[in-house]
């Protein structure tokens, strides 16, 4: 995320200022002096959740969890935070534009009279207002405007960040003091902090191409943008399509994946990866490298230097890379052994593996933690994320359970427990946890998108139609508004119910994504239960120039039927057909009329 307005790096440093001046009390020398250096540290928490780097910030006496963004240039918060905290909304200053990955962010501002960060207190502290939801609890971002006020060490594998202080003669330090005889990665920043300018940018190479990118703990998995990728010698045609992707702005784009011969940043060469290449638009980096570059290395970001240090932390570097491989240990930093006795710790290093897919190794740190600390929700709700992915549901079923026994206002288990319940058949259980969550949940909360998709398969279409309500009345600009209000057409298309409600939100979709095909299928649909065969065929149309699907086909052959075009007709019956057997029965499953010549099915006996 970054904004196109001169004031933003004041805006930012004068933050960084203030939080330095609050927090210099807490400096604590913890860490390894050189002769004439000395480094100062605060260390942060976090906890890795779905991918997502998570901290805890104090607005206004609320406990807050927030994303670790490096790619943020400021911190925000997202619509629904602003709201439930009571928060007053102003414009963004004159000129101001924010820009995420994928597009421009629908922002405001405010401000929140008290922000608690490390034991800290920080008064009139400025906010942006805006984004789309993350989920897994996530409320907002902590960006570099609090991240560089220092030096900042990511050491994500392990759960921690670090802003480092040196103090004295520290200009030629090597500041990996971790690594031991590790191989030590050294690279240039290429930006300037004496104007501002806090982006963690460095120059790798991608199968030889110089390339712009930014380190950015925000994004789940490193990514190129796809001019980026011809630069390097990508060629489409061998890439594998990976849906659409956003950022913090309202645009979604095409994504895939493709095969990199080689990345080297620092000295460091790593060879075949499979990385996400993403159609987006715009100058600036060439790339990002997420989430997944940073829990396998331990990072430490000199702004006094302007240089970037880190060390391998072993095994596989990229999410994606497809074989397990040979990994020389020889080359990786060996890490600080964590005390056994410290459950936060284990705790948050099980949830670093398991984010790494090292789920077994994941597990053992959390029964450990749960062991140490049967009093933590939290941990009980981390180990159950790890039973899932490992497709143990009655063990994560047991860890939810707990984990609501010791905390029953933990909403993101009783949302995860609420679709096991529905998944298993217990109906019954599904609705006592929906219950709940409705009533502890305010109105903007972003559970309330996935409560409503649960009610659709509990077939309780007003409640399913109140949180989809409850939902979009406070996510306008949200990136996952098409999708959703496409959900609430296609339901009402099918129930044949409020079909100009159901027309409204379907042409909206289309209008916000003009090449999802899914968006010109409930279309098509919504005006084929409105006898408008002629709508229909276009919609269908242009939903099968885009991807042709069984379902567009045969609602075109049923509008074609209509209007009286009997061998176009035919034809797609033909083709739907021939794409899925069942397609006759799974249209009319969905509450839809089949065509004439459908197979009916045998008498009941």
């Amino acid at each position: 995320m970054k904004a196109s307005h001169e004031d933003r790096s004041r805006r930012a440093l004068g933050i960084a200022r203030r939080c330095c001046a609050a927090l210099a009390t807490l400096l604590a020398a913890a860490q390894p002096a050189w002769a004439g250096c000395k480094l100062g540290s605060l260390e942060i928490p976090v906890r890795i959740v779905n991918q997502r780097p998570v901290g805890m910030l104090a607005l206004n006496g609320t406990e807050v969890p927030m994303l670790i963004d490096s790619g943020a240039f400021f911190s925000m918060l997202q619509p629904s935070t602003a709201t439930q905290l009571g928060l007053p909304l102003q414009r963004l200053p004159f000129g101001m534009r924010i820009e995420g990955w994928a597009g421009a962010v629908d922002a405001k501002m405010t401000k929140v009279d008290k922000v608690g960060l490390l034991g800290s207190e920080i008064r009139n502290v400025e906010f942006i207002v805006g984004g789309n939801e993350l989920g897994s609890g996530i409320m907002g971002v902590l960006g570099r405007n609090f991240l560089s006020m220092a030096d900042t060490e990511y050491d994500l594998a392990h759960g921690i960040v670090r802003l480092m202080f040196p103090k004295g003669d520290c200009d030629k330090v090597v500041f990996a003091y971790w690594a031991g005889d590790a191989p030590i990665i050294e690279m240039p920043l290429d930006n300037n902090y004496r104007d501002g300018n806090t982006d963690i940018r460095v120059m790798p190479r991608v199968n030889g191409e110089k390339l712009r990118a930014i380190m950015d703990t925000g994004a789940p998995r490193t990514v190129l943008k796809m001019r980026a990728a011809r630069r390097a010698g990508v060629k489409e045609a061998d890439l594998t399509e990976a849906g659409k992707t956003g950022g913090a702005g309202s645009g979604r784009v095409r994504s895939w994946t493709g095969q990199i011969a080689s990345f080297e940043l620092g000295g460091e060469k790593i060879a075949n990866n499979r990385l996400e290449i993403d159609d987006v638009d715009g100058i600036g980096e060439d790339m990002l490298i997420g989430l997944d570059y940073f829990l396998s290395h331990r990072i430490y970001v000199s702004r006094l230097q302007r240089k970037v240090y880190a060390t391998w932390n072993g095994g596989p570097v990229f999410a994606r890379e497809g074989a397990v491989g040979t990994y020389d240990s020889r080359f990786a930093a060996r890490p600080a052994d964590i005390a056994p006795d410290d459950a936060e710790a284990l705790a948050r290093r099980g949830e670093a593996s398991a984010a790494r897919g090292e789920l077994e190794r994941a597990l053992e740190d959390l029964n450990r933690a749960c062991e140490l600390a049967p009093q933590s929700e939290a941990n009980f709700l981390a180990r159950a994320r790890v039973h899932l992915a490992m497709r143990q549901f009655a063990k994560a079923k047991l860890d939810l359970d707990e984990a609501l026994r010791l905390h029953p206002g933990l909403n993101e288990a009783l949302a995860i427990r609420a679709s096991m319940r529905m998944a298993s058949g217990d109906r019954t259980g599904a609705q006592v946890d929906l219950l709940a969550l409705d009533a502890a949940l305010p109105p903007s909360s972003h559970l309330r998108e996935g409560m409503a998709d649960v009610y659709v398969e509990l077939e309780l279409v007003p409640d399913a139609l109140r949180q989809w309500e409850l939902w979009t009345s406070t996510h306008g600009a949200d990136a996952h508004l098409a999708s959703v209000l496409n959900s609430r057409c296609w339901l009402r298309a099918r129930l044949n119910i409020e079909l100009k409600l159901a027309l409204d939100d379907c042409k909206t979709a289309v209008g916000q994504d003009r090449q999802e095909p899914a968006f010109r299928d409930s279309l098509g649909w919504t005006y084929l239960r409105l006898d408008d065969a002629k709508s229909a065929v276009k919609a269908f149309d242009a939903g099968i120039d885009i991807k042709p699907s069984p379902f567009s086909l045969y609602g075109r052959a049923l509008a074609h039927q209509h209007l009286g075009h009997a061998d176009d007709a035919r034809r797609d019956l033909a083709a739907a057909r021939k794409l899925r057997q069942d397609i006759d029965a799974a249209v009319g499953k969905a509450g839809f009329p089949v065509a004439e010549d459908a197979t009916r099915p045998p008498p009941a006996s």
